[in-house]
């Protein structure tokens, strides 16, 4: 039996209109015990006006499901910020006026130009585009302090056509490193996604080699989401996360209550 669930989105964000209601009914269906709804925030974002979630309208209606099905399934208030490295003061502001239980940090634009378009790419060798995206991933670690994991770390390949899926990593395994180790110091953790199944890539995000350092650098903190945009990929391919946590003998993985991490023992 899987946990939880902890990147999940909604009619609330311009990628999906699914509605909550059947969000939560599978998640129960499943058997999830905590389910955490995160929402895209992302300002500043060229060519890309509809991702800024309406926070009067949806925080509100999320703590009220929150209310109403709190005896089958703990439903988490999370948010995905869309980071870019100026925009930690707003970050700051708008996560600290709501009581928000987990926010994912998210690297979807660099200097406002969305990664996933053409544009990015443009004029670009693999090798730097990769390492201008794993740069703009610390650049923001280092601007911004109110999230609790960092999503989908490696997700650049899903993006820029066949010349872009192979990501040398061992070109990028300093800053890599480097993004790792300052996670950990400053408390905060990393989510293992799952969406790389369902984009044709067979992994999660990021990979694995990338997993295990992070365990081995001593981090502790990990979630699992799969940035599910219709209820029936909730929780999709948890199984080979599991099974790969218990193969480097990771017993537990993060619960997050008001931005305060505990964890929960694997079965």
């Amino acid at each position: 039996m899987f946990i939880s669930d902890y990147h999940v989105h909604s009619e609330f964000s311009g990628d999906s209109i699914e509605k909550l209601e059947n969000i939560i009914n599978r998640a129960k269906e499943i058997g999830l015990k905590e389910l955490a709804i995160t929402d895209h925030y992302d300002f500043d974002m060229k060519n890309t006006p509809d991702f800024m979630v309406n926070l009067e309208k949806y925080v509100p209606k999320i703590l009220d499901l929150k209310e109403i099905h709190k005896k089958e399934i703990d439903i988490k208030l999370g948010l995905e910020f869309g980071m870019q490295k100026h925009l930690g003061e707003l970050g700051k502001k708008i996560i600290n006026k709501y009581p928000f239980d987990y926010v994912l940090s998210s690297v979807h634009s660099i200097e406002t130009i969305d990664v996933s378009l053409p544009e990015f790419f443009k004029n670009k060798s693999p090798e730097e585009a990769h390492g201008k995206y794993f740069q703009a991933v610390l650049d923001c670690i280092n601007a911004y302090d109110d999230f609790s994991v960092c999503s989908h770390l490696d997700f650049i390949t899903r993006y820029g056509g066949e010349k872009f899926k192979n990501l040398d990593y061992k070109k990028h395994w300093d800053i890599i490193e480097t993004i790792l180790n300052r996670i950990i110091e400053k408390n905060k953790g990393i989510e293992i996604n799952t969406s790389g199944f369902r984009y044709g890539e067979n992994r999660f995000y990021p990979c694995e080699d990338i997993v295990k350092r992070y365990f081995q650098l001593g981090g502790e903190i990990i979630t699992i989401g799969s940035d599910a945009h219709k209820a029936k990929d909730i929780a999709m391919n948890f199984k080979e996360v599991y099974d790969f946590l218990e193969s480097i003998n990771v017993k537990y993985i993060s619960s997050f209550d008001r931005r305060e991490v505990s964890f929960k023992k694997i079965k």
